[in-house]
Parts: C-alpha cells; sequence; structure tokens
C-alpha cells in the first residue's frame, strides 16, 4: 500500500482540549443520574474509584505513547508489546484489540449522539432523542470528513464553554448550604461496596476515550514531549471535576430522583436557582456531548487506518483524502455504522457495549506496559510511569472489578465481537500468505 501521511497540525492545548472533550460528555451530564441508582449518596465515591482507575490506565497510556506515537495507538501498543513474546503473537493480540477498538469508537459514538439528544429535547421537545442524535451524527461526520485541523477549532472553543458550565454547577450547587450533605444522608450506602463499583463501572463509559490523544499521536506537532503530557493532564482535570459534580448532584437532588431526569444536571440545579443557570448547564450538555461525540469518531478512522496499512483490515480503510489529509473513507464507513446503532435509541445497551470493549482494551494496555518493561528495556521512553509495574498492575485489577460488575448482556455481544476479532484476523492472515514474498515485503513496508 502506498505510504500516506497526516498532517501533524495538533499544539498540546488541541491534545488536551481534545482529551477533555472526549472524556467530558454523555458520561457526566447523562449517566450520572443512571449512576446515582446503585451508588446512593456515595455516588461522589463511584467517581472517584472510576477516576482512579482511569489515572492508573492513563499512565500506562502515557509511557506508552513517548515510546510508540501512532495514530494506531492501543493497536500499536499491543503489536510491540505481543511480539516479543513470539512470532505472530503481537499480529493476533493487536488485530483483535484493534477490531475491538473499532467497535468500541462506533458504539461510544453512537451512545455519545443519543445523549446529545436528551439535551437537545430540553430545548426543542418536538423531536425525538434519536432524530437528533442523527442530526449530531451527520454534522459530526462531515465535520471529521474535511479534517482534524477543522475539527480541534469546535472542539477548542467547545470545551471551554463545557469546562465554564461544570464549574458555574459545582459552585451553585455548594453555595446551597441547607440541603444536606451526602455524607449526612442515610442511607450512605443503600447497597454496600458493590453498589459503589456497580455505579463506578457505568461512570466509566465517560472516561474510555482516555485513548483519544494517543488517536492522533501522527499529527501532532511534538508527539514523543506533548501527547503523554496532554493525556496526563487530561484525565487529572477531569478526575476532579467528576468528583466535585458527583457530591453536588446527590447534595441538590435525592438520590431516589436523580435517576428519572432525563437531564441531570440542569434539572438539579433548578432546585437551586432560576432558570438561567439550568438552561446554561443543559446548553453545555449540548455543546459536550457535540464534543464528545467529535473526541471519539477521530479515532476509529485512525485505528482503521493503522491496521490497513499493514495490511490487517480491508485496504479502503487505509486511503488518505488528498485534499483534507483525513482518513476520509475510513470516517464515513464507521460513520455509517454508528449512525445504524443511533438508530436502535437503546442508550443503555448501547453505552454498556462500549464499556466492557473498551476495559478489554485497557488491559491490554497495561499488560503491555508490563511486558515492555521487560522485553525491551532498550527503548527511551520520555515519559516513564512510576513504581514500577505496581501502577500497571492496579489499572488491570481495578478493570476487571469494573467488568465484573456489567450487565451480562454487553459483556455477551462484547465477547461475540472479540472472537469476531479472531476470525478477522485469520481471513487476512490468510491473504497475506497468498501474496509473493515481495508483495508482503512491499506491504509490510
Amino acid at each position: 500500500m502506498e505510504k500516506q501521511k497526516l498532517n501533524r497540525t495538533l499544539s498540546f492545548w488541541d491534545l488536551y482540549s481534545l482529551g477533555v472533550a472526549a472524556l467530558i460528555g454523555t458520561g457526566i451530564f447523562v449517566l450520572t443520574g443512571v449512576a446515582a441508582e446503585p451508588a446512593g449518596p456515595g455516588l461522589f465515591l463511584s467517581f472517584i474509584i472510576a477516576g482512579a482507575i482511569a489515572t492508573f490506565t492513563a499512565l500506562s497510556y502515557a509511557e506508552l505513547s513517548s515510546m510508540f506515537p501512532s495514530a494506531g495507538a492501543s493497536y500499536e501498543y499491543c503489536r510491540q508489546a505481543f511480539s516479543t513474546l513470539g512470532k505472530g503473537v503481537g499480529d493476533l493480540v493487536s488485530s483483535v484489540i484493534g477490531w475491538t477498538l473499532l467497535t468500541q469508537y462506533v458504539a461510544v459514538g453512537a451512545a455519545v449522539w443519543l445523549g446529545f439528544g436528551l439535551y437537545a429535547r430540553f430545548f426543542v421537545p418536538n423531536l425525538s432523542v434519536t432524530v437528533w442524535a442523527c442530526i449530531l451524527g451527520v454534522l459530526t461526520i462531515a465535520l471529521l470528513y474535511r479534517g482534524i485541523a477543522i475539527s480541534k477549532g469546535v472542539i477548542n472553543l467547545l470545551v471551554v464553554f463545557k469546562v465554564f458550565a461544570l464549574i458555574l454547577f459545582i459552585v451553585l450547587g455548594f453555595m446551597h448550604p441547607q440541603l444536606p450533605a451526602p455524607i449526612h444522608q442515610q442511607p450512605f450506602l443503600p447497597h454496600g461496596i458493590a453498589g459503589l463499583i456497580a455505579a463506578a463501572a457505568i461512570i466509566a463509559f465517560g472516561q474510555i476515550h482516555i485513548d483519544a490523544i494517543t488517536t492522533v499521536a501522527e499529527e501532532a506537532k511534538s508527539p514523543y514531549r506533548d501527547v503523554p503530557r496532554a493525556t496526563v493532564w487530561a484525565i487529572f482535570t477531569v478526575v476532579i471535576l467528576y468528583a466535585l459534580v458527583g457530591w453536588v448532584s446527590v447534595t441538590l437532588v435525592p438520590t431516589d430522583v436523580l435517576p428519572t431526569l432525563k437531564a441531570p444536571l440542569a434539572s438539579a440545579l433548578e432546585v437551586v436557582t432560576s432558570g438561567w443557570a439550568s438552561s446554561f448547564v443543559a446548553a453545555a450538555g449540548v455543546a459536550a456531548t457535540i464534543t464528545s461525540g467529535l473526541g471519539c469518531m477521530i479515532g476509529g478512522p485512525r485505528v482503521g487506518w493503522a491496521m490497513a496499512r499493514r495490511g490487517q483490515i480491508w485496504s479502503f480503510f487505509g486511503k488518505i483524502h488528498p485534499k483534507f489529509k483525513s482518513p476520509s473513507t475510513a470516517t464515513l464507513v464507521t460513520g455509517i455504522f454508528a449512525l445504524l446503532l443511533t438508530l436502535t435509541g437503546n442508550l443503555g445497551l448501547v453505552a454498556s457495549a462500549g464499556v466492557f470493549t473498551a476495559l478489554v482494551v485497557f488491559i491490554g494496555v497495561n499488560v503491555s506496559v508490563i511486558i515492555l518493561r521487560f522485553k525491551r528495556r532498550d527503548v527511551k521512553r520520555p515519559f516513564q510511569v512510576p513504581f514500577g509495574i505496581l501502577i500497571p498492575v492496579l489499572g488491570i485489577v481495578g478493570t476487571l472489578i469494573e467488568m465484573y460488575y456489567l450487565k451480562p448482556q454487553a459483556i455477551l455481544w462484547g465477547s461475540i465481537w472479540l472472537l469476531t476479532g479472531v476470525g478477522v484476523y485469520f481471513i487476512f492472515r490468510g491473504k497475506k500468505e497468498e501474496m509473493t514474498e515481495d508483495e508482503a515485503k512491499a506491504q509490510e513496508a
């Protein structure tokens, strides 16, 4: 395949903004209410638990991105690590991880668009959630087709808006002292520790795109320096905001009421302020889901592009638009499948299925750090996770615990998709074996 390159246009602040855009969206503006049901007043602890697990994995991403700044991100990291374990192992694992990533981006993109529909109806209730979701989906695909240089301007602007709205939500909430704080509400943990972990698994949906920055590494101006720094700063910012929002949410609204609200944060503010603040936060919910949708859908086409140039998926995924320098064909294909999934209108199923596949990838990334620490000590690491392999081990354990509390149907569908990825690997492996030796060398190059 002819080697094609993406434009390097992203600065540190562009990368940081993209990370915050992908991480703050449906997970906090919509699923806060869903998570409140199992967690009760201890919801803010679930945010902290989910944030800690996400931080462990984000640090692993930061180390790997400083070693291999590739558009394939998790796909490339697993290929590099597992290749050290034997011939063909790296190709098999990376192919399954890459295929899983494609599913994840499609499923999560659809879920984010449905979350947008919930907040859009706050202003225009005449259109259904699904119609609003499809409108955003089409606009997102069109914008990303034009390339990341245009998309980043929209993302940077809307990120400032939604972060300011979350800070406003937190400040107004803390200015209402007559309501009981979560720690004074009884029962504090209605479902015990299990309820906290179950809520953390739901919240994990909002944090599964900690790889959003690493998937655009080949479009960063200084990838070895800026990609790991932006990843770490973005996750720290989001974890702090998530925990504070969780505290204020269950302070303002009883946990038996919060799950019933279509726009939880906007509706919660109606308790303490006039309509202007809740409308502002609702507008931020719209902005958040727009930017989160962009952040999510940026990654999938780039993973497909990375796989195509190694001959592990259909070659049309590897086409770069001659003018816009974007993976245009891959953007259209993944976007169309995300739209089809959006038409189901089932936010809960789509979100949980996306979480399962993402958590599988997180395990692969943390394991990759551990393998490379022993097998590739020679590779330069501009950023290195502290405390040896303790952090990636904690990331693996935390991720497995979150997976245990997912819905069985999400685990079932995710597992089926993993097996499909194995089938895709053997299909394209067979095609490679049919090539002449010269063709295989040319494609690998």
